[in-house]
């Protein structure tokens, strides 16, 4: 059991480093190693004080996110070249909220991809996230599906999207229409919404979506707050600031929903059915603040106790048996009928016994 124990351990261990250790260049060594794609130049590496030299105009909103670093290359391989942007973030929170921010199912020709966790293509453009990272190909449909396939695969780690993302109803939900906002600059104009109202001082996050029900589409925003109590003071800041209908929002705990864009009491009725919020609360026990002596005194108070007990209850058997055969002789111990003794009989002599035919 110890030794199993300690062997899944190990796993464990190495499974978890090999997961915080990938980076954007062991993921190009294990693409250029397991496949017949090869660099065509050298990368060129952004980090968050570099990634305006990349993307001017998208550079804020996407340290917003959390990056980490990108790096830009060609790739050769037997379908043609392909441009490669890959973007590192600090978790997957952060790779899917930029992964939206890029996602816009308006575009002509937009059509989503089964790469990665989630992927979209667009002309000659290819995106897709998968763990902490997103993917940005550009070539030919052919090269960059094929590419795509092969980068997803050395990709390491689970995907998983924010918290207040996975509180989206997915009935009647317009697939790809979801966003995750950090911060004010993401609340489209769309939503018709004061981000001021919203809290990202309080360390609001966002998610949005569009819906659409009996044909009439609407927009739905979460707001997941820190604690209950605060998502009940924005509540009521939207109840005496706000002209929307009291039917067009909804709170569950910690998380305050809002329909924008129809004023119909059904549809935004049918919605807000779907969002729902479990709290979970944890209580972690203190653990006792004890000192080496305190900890040696105690092992040794149990060993104490431990042996009065055998000593206790071997002087009792003893008493008991030497009681009772003084009382009862050969009656309940030592019955010379009942018994058999073997005797090493030590005192006697020699006997010679041979076999005779």
């Amino acid at each position: 059991m110890t030794i199993k124990w300690f062997w899944s351990l190990l796993w464990i261990s190495i499974v978890t480093g090999a997961l915080q250790g990938q980076s954007q260049e062991s993921i190009l060594k294990a693409v250029q190693e397991k496949s017949q794609w090869s660099p065509a130049d050298r990368p060129i590496s952004y980090d968050e004080k570099t990634i305006d030299v990349l993307d001017r105009k998208r550079a804020s909103a996407i340290n917003r996110y959390g990056l980490t670093g990108v790096t830009v290359q060609n790739w050769q391989g037997p379908n043609g070249t392909v441009r490669l942007t890959l973007y590192e973030m600090l978790d997957t929170s952060a790779a899917y909220g930029l992964f939206t921010l890029d996602r816009n199912i308006d575009q002509p020709g937009f059509a989503t991809i089964p790469t990665g966790s989630e992927g979209f293509r667009v002309g000659n453009r290819t995106e897709f996230w998968q763990s902490k990272y997103v993917v940005k190909l550009e070539g030919t449909t052919t090269a960059t599906d094929e590419f795509a396939r092969i980068v997803s695969e050395n990709i390491l780690g689970r995907s998983r999207k924010p918290p207040v993302s996975t509180h989206l109803p997915p009935a009647n939900l317009i697939q790809g229409s979801d966003k995750y906002i950090v911060d004010a600059s993401g609340i489209s104009r769309e939503l018709n919404i004061d981000p001021q109202l919203l809290g990202f001082d309080d360390s609001v996050e966002v998610a949005t979506a569009s819906y659409r029900v009996g044909g009439k589409m609407a927009h739905l925003v979460l707001l997941m707050y820190p604690t209950q109590q605060i998502a009940k003071k924005y509540e009521d800041r939207w109840a005496t600031t706000a002209s929307d209908d009291a039917g067009s929002r909804k709170r569950v705990g910690a998380l305050l929903a809002l329909v924008r864009g129809s004023r119909e009491p059904t549809l935004a009725k049918v919605i807000l059915d779907g969002v729902n919020y479990e709290t979970q609360v944890t209580w972690d026990e203190p653990r006792p603040d004890l000192s080496l002596r305190e900890v040696i005194l105690t092992i040794f108070t149990f060993i104490g106790i431990a042996l009065l007990f055998t000593i206790v209850v071997g002087v009792s058997f003893g008493g008991l048996r030497i009681f009772v055969k003084a009382r009862y002789p050969d009656r309940v111990f030592d019955r010379p009928e009942d018994m058999e003794i073997i005797q090493l009989k030590l005192g006697q002599g020699l006997i010679q016994k041979q076999l005779r035919e």
